[in-house]
């Protein structure tokens, strides 16, 4: 016993460890679990109040409950203010925990908001060091307090959740990502334009994610919780459709079917389907035809001809039919043999020229430039870029003077 002790002796991190342990080890022993401190937030939903001079601030909490058969159970809790900090101190208040934003994965805007400059509700959580850049941002048509009412019922009782439907719209349906690190990345880069999906709440709807909302019983104190009311089915409908915004406010609404034209140019996203209606051909007669992308690869090249940049995209697409609806009968062939022969490759290729035409008139219409063509010509030659910016009246409305040539190459997989 006494070498081991004059072994400790030489050791002295012993002493530092046996510092830390008598110093921090029983004051945690003593304190309150941090579940019972903080309000664990999945999703925030901000609303303007009165003359938009107040905001109010939703958050959707997570109630832990001790059982035998674990269950997720969430509550809506909202206060106002004159910023989210103070909205976020009032609604610690009403509940006497502390609200913690490290699980937020949602971020819901009332569309009002977007008609004014959105980075006043922005900034807070930006800054806030507890807050995942990769959060998701939604605006709705109706308030988020009730878009979030609606959610708690699906997050408690469905195995879908809201921001694993918009997680899903980015990457494979319609590739509008709505993380805050890229709106900001947007909104402070050369084009300050950046997108957010749109997502609609309506009654009686039977498409779409539904939930029986509304009954519950007000909570109180000071407008937290959710209010009563008759029991109502509701529905989160996801059309694809996506707000665009310039300088933090909205300057258009764009449909799904817009956003997918627009996609045809843009790298990285592979996913998607073309329809051809009304096709004939040696195989087919007045069928509608539906082809799956299944590999897309983009090539951009910028030239300056007499100081006007033109913008030549090359566009390989590998495509697979999936699905015919023919006019007269069941085809009996199995779909995955047929090659797709050179009237239908013709009638596809129209098809995507004409997609990306809608695409770049939809970013001329409203001058954004969402797809960022600004730093490609930029970097491909910035002495000449520059000097055609400088040369327009309108430096925001470049676009209408890129000349665009699209190459494409069609082809089975």
């Amino acid at each position: 016993m006494k070498n081991y002790l004059k072994g400790l002796c030489k050791t002295p991190m012993v002493f530092v460890f046996i510092f830390i342990v008598c110093v921090y080890g029983f004051g945690a022993l003593g304190e309150t679990a941090e579940i019972n401190r903080y309000a664990i937030v999945s999703a925030i939903g901000i609303d303007s109040v009165g003359n938009g001079e107040n905001l109010e601030v939703s958050f959707l909490t997570f109630i832990p409950i001790a059982e035998q058969t674990f269950t997720e159970t969430y509550k809506v809790i909202s206060a106002q203010g004159q910023s989210i900090s103070e909205a976020m101190d009032y609604a610690g208040l009403h509940i006497g925990r502390q609200i913690g934003l490290s699980h937020v994965k949602l971020v819901v805007f009332n569309e009002q908001l977007l008609e004014n400059d959105i980075t006043r509700c922005l900034d807070y959580l930006s800054r806030s060091k507890h807050m995942s850049s990769s959060t998701k941002m939604v605006v709705t048509d109706a308030s988020a307090k009730d878009f979030l009412k609606v959610a708690e019922q699906l997050d408690s009782g469905s195995s879908v959740k809201v921001s694993e439907l918009v997680t899903y719209n980015s990457e494979y349906i319609y590739a509008t990502d709505s993380s805050l690190e890229l709106f900001f990345k947007g909104l402070f880069g050369p084009t300050r334009s950046s997108v957010v999906p749109y997502l609609v709440l309506e009654e009686g709807m039977d498409n779409g994610i539904t939930v029986s909302a509304g009954g519950g019983k007000d909570s109180g104190s000071g407008g937290s919780g959710a209010s009563g009311g008759e029991s109502s089915q509701k529905a989160i409908i996801n059309n694809g459709d996506t707000i665009i915004c310039k300088d933090a406010k909205k300057v258009a609404k764009i449909s799904g079917k817009d956003v997918k034209n627009i996609n045809f140019m843009k790298k990285g996203f592979n996913s998607g389907a073309i329809e051809l209606e009304n096709f004939s051909d040696e195989h087919f007669d007045e069928a509608n035809l539906t082809f799956e992308i299944k590999d897309k690869k983009i090539k951009n090249k910028v030239l300056y001809k007499n100081g006007v940049p033109i913008f030549q995209i090359d566009l390989t697409l590998s495509l697979s039919l999936t699905e015919i609806d023919n006019k007269e009968s069941m085809i009996e062939e199995n779909i995955e043999f047929f090659v797709i022969t050179p009237q239908a490759l013709q009638a596809l290729e129209k098809k995507v020229r004409q997609s990306v035409a809608d695409g770049i008139a939809i970013m001329r219409e409203y001058k954004t430039d969402i797809l960022d063509f600004y730093t490609i010509m930029h970097n491909t030659n910035k002495k000449e870029f520059d000097k055609f910016i400088n040369s327009l009246e309108d430096k925001d409305d470049y676009l209408n003077h890129v000349v665009f040539m699209l190459s494409i190459n069609l082809g089975a997989k």
